[in-house]
């Protein structure tokens, strides 16, 4: 009996398998013609990167990003990816209804139903609904917070004045959250804890470096083999420390909620809205959206604003303080179109010239996202290739702002004349996207360099950068942001 048991279970596998190989036929022709390289049976191109530590996988690849030619394609069990890296290719790919579905991985970041990882049906009504909490009537409402938290951060980096090097990121997350719950989420929890907020971003990292590592090894992609792991019980630890402050913002704005009186009447959210209310008033209104979905686009926020403009803020400093010539005239800049009494208005912004070159320059080298991912829902053809339906299309961005047909042979050093309006001009306009770019584009950018600038300002016009590392020392790890894992180190002075 059990023999016939096995017999049976070994024919049921069998033709399960080459049904589900069948269904696939097309996927595997378009895919034979895409050049990549050799794939096992079952476990595709695994076989390449495991052998590596996740520490020491960038490296790996970091050893061939300029001799790599694409597209090229690989397969991760069962899953075929195809990576493009030619901006003519990518302007096709983010434009492309038939990819705006976030890669299959990205479910592994539990942000399923935030805006940064909802299914295109969902994201596209929460897109809709949101942009006007992204306008330029809005984010300008926002400059004298960012002008107090920014002063906030000053003070607090006083007293490493003169002292042994620190790590700069923890630092700028105190400012982004805290700014983030004033404007965005419109809280005032935890706003002055700087103790609370550099633990509760240390926290995030962590846990969505777990959440990266499970990518590479297909054999807990499944949910039932990974709740196995002792990654699942830390990663499930990491989430509910996440939560505990979506919760803290949740009950504060039901007790201001509480206080106001709220016009049932209305058929769609108010165009003057800040971030929260209007989705607030898609769940309680209009009845668009529920509790669960706010909740996690409450924790998509948090996550999103600060991870992704902590980085880009800390990021810059350490590129100045490795280039102290470019320091100096980003300094000199400052003193010149900032007022005496240090507040920063959108006009002083928009002179800020040569600071946004910088910044620019700083994210094409490190940029937040090291590889961004989409599913084809349907053939899409790129060139001469047709991408299947099913393929994830991965768009390396770290290797397209380094690509020497594109930035010239001095592509992996320093360089802000990048961005000199006579050089954009001559680039792709897919050459250099930092927040992504196309239908699903970043929604807080202007958001973001509003921030960005107001705060590194301020920093620069008080202290001095300086830091013992090189670009040649930093080591990367990739996560849902790019992780510096040797930190943003560095060392302050006060400026006479």
């Amino acid at each position: 009996m059990a023999d016939l048991l096995l017999i049976c279970s070994i024919f049921f596998a069998c033709v399960y398998y080459f049904t589900y190989h069948r269904s696939r036929k097309r996927l595997y022709e378009l895919a034979a013609k895409i050049p990549g390289p050799f794939d096992w049976p079952l476990i595709g191109s695994v076989h390449l990167g495991i052998r590596y530590k996740p520490q020491e996988l960038f490296d790996y690849m970091l050893q061939h990003l300029h001799t790599i030619e694409t597209p090229v394609r690989a397969w991760l069990g069962p899953t075929l990816f195809v990576f493009f890296d030619r901006p003519e290719h990518i302007a096709v790919i983010l434009n492309s209804p038939s990819c705006v579905k976030r890669s299959y991985y990205y479910k592994f970041f539990r942000f399923e139903k935030g805006l940064l990882s909802a299914e295109p049906q969902l994201w596209r009504l929460l897109r809709k609904r949101l942009n006007p909490s992204f306008s330029s009537t809005i984010i300008n409402q926002f400059v004298p917070i960012f002008n107090k938290r920014a002063d906030k951060l000053v003070q607090t980096l006083d007293k490493f004045v003169g002292r042994e090097a620190f790590d700069m990121l923890p630092k700028a997350s105190s400012y982004t959250l805290s700014s983030t719950l004033l404007t965005l989420l419109g809280a005032n929890v935890r706003v002055d804890n700087n103790d609370y907020l550099e633990q509760f971003a240390d926290n995030s990292m962590k846990m969505f470096l777990l959440m990266w590592r499970r990518i590479y090894k297909p054999w807990i992609h499944l949910d039932f083999t990974y709740q196995l792991t002792s990654n699942f019980r830390k990663e499930q630890n990491h989430l509910r420390k996440l939560r505990d402050l979506s919760y803290e913002v949740y009950y504060q704005r039901q007790s201001i909620k509480s206080t106001q009186k709220i016009d049932q009447s209305e058929d769609v959210p108010n165009q003057k809205e800040i971030l929260i209310e209007r989705l607030e008033s898609m769940t309680t209104i209009t009845h668009e959206i529920d509790e669960e979905i706010l909740m996690t686009n409450i924790d998509t926020f948090l996550f999103a604003s600060n991870d992704t403009t902590s980085f880009a803020i800390a990021t810059t400093l350490l590129m100045m303080a490795m280039h102290p010539e470019v320091q100096d005239r980003a300094y000199q800049e400052v003193i010149a179109v900032i007022p005496q009494d240090g507040y920063i208005t959108t006009g002083d912004l928009a002179s800020l010239e040569y600071l946004e070159m910088v910044i620019k320059e700083s994210l094409r080298l490190i940029p937040v996202v090291a590889i961004l991912g989409k599913i084809c829902e349907q053939e899409l053809q790129i060139g001469e290739w047709t991408i299947p339906v099913g393929a994830e299309v991965n768009i390396p961005i770290f290797k397209l702002h380094r690509d020497k047909t594109i930035w010239g042979e001095r592509s992996d050093e320093f360089d802000p004349d990048n961005f000199l309006p006579e050089r954009c001009s001559q680039r792709h306009p897919y050459a250099y996207i930092p927040f992504s770019a196309g239908i699903r584009n970043c929604i807080g950018m202007r958001y973001a360099w509003i921030s960005l600038k107001i705060v590194l300002a301020k920093l620069i016009k008080q202290y001095k950068f300086t830091t013992a590392l090189t670009l040649k020392d930093l080591k990367f790890q990739a996560s849902i942001v790019l992780v510096i894992t040797n930190g943003h180190m560095m060392r302050i002075e006060r400026r006479a």
